[in-house]
């Protein structure tokens, strides 16, 4: 038992620093310019090494970006459950975005990963939550158009909040964020 905790310890490691090497390059280019070759020279690591854990540098940054959005996203999904409000969940959120906030820049402005798309395609359970908010005298056509809307224009406000290095604090943003969907959802 205590090998196999060797090599999981040793696995963490060599992916840390492959994840790490893959951040800082992005600091000064598109993951289309990154290669393999200077992905592991700046990780410290040899090519063989790289291939036993991933097939390209897309997978590294996919899987950064899959344990982000885990911590996003499906996050809010899983406080909802507990009972938590929309506020309290969203504001959390936002603290996280706001912590790792290099990375999601570096994400957002080098188009190197679309995040904002992603996290919402993980949140299939927002328009159930929207729709379910909105009058009984609308129709489903109207009530799928307005949940669309409501998650879209979220994410818009989203990006614009992290790409303004977060001017206003994560609960003055989710405030404006919630005024404007409930002002939508009286339709």
């Amino acid at each position: 038992m205590a090998e196999k905790n060797k090599i999981n310890q040793r696995v963490m490691l060599t992916k840390r620093l492959i994840s790490e090497a893959l951040l800082k390059l992005l600091q000064t280019q598109n993951i289309n310019k990154i290669s393999i070759r200077e992905l592991c020279q700046v990780a410290g690591i040899n090519r063989t090494t790289f291939y036993n854990h991933y097939g390209s540098q897309y997978d590294v940054l996919n899987e950064i970006a899959e344990t982000y959005i885990q911590n996003t996203s499906l996050t809010v999904i899983s406080d909802l459950a507990a009972g938590k409000s929309i506020d309290e969940c969203l504001t959390g959120i936002l603290h996280y975005i706001q912590n790792n906030l290099q990375f999601t820049k570096l994400v957002l402005d080098l188009g190197n990963y679309d995040l904002i798309s992603n996290i919402s395609i993980s949140l299939p359970q927002f328009d159930d939550m929207v729709i379910k908010h909105l009058p009984e005298h609308l129709d489903v056509a109207e009530k799928k158009a307005i949940a669309s809307y409501v998650q879209y224009g979220t994410v818009r406000l989203l990006k614009e909040w992290i790409l303004s290095d977060c001017e206003r604090s994560p609960e003055e943003e989710v405030r404006l964020i919630l005024a404007i969907a409930e002002r939508t959802m009286r339709a």
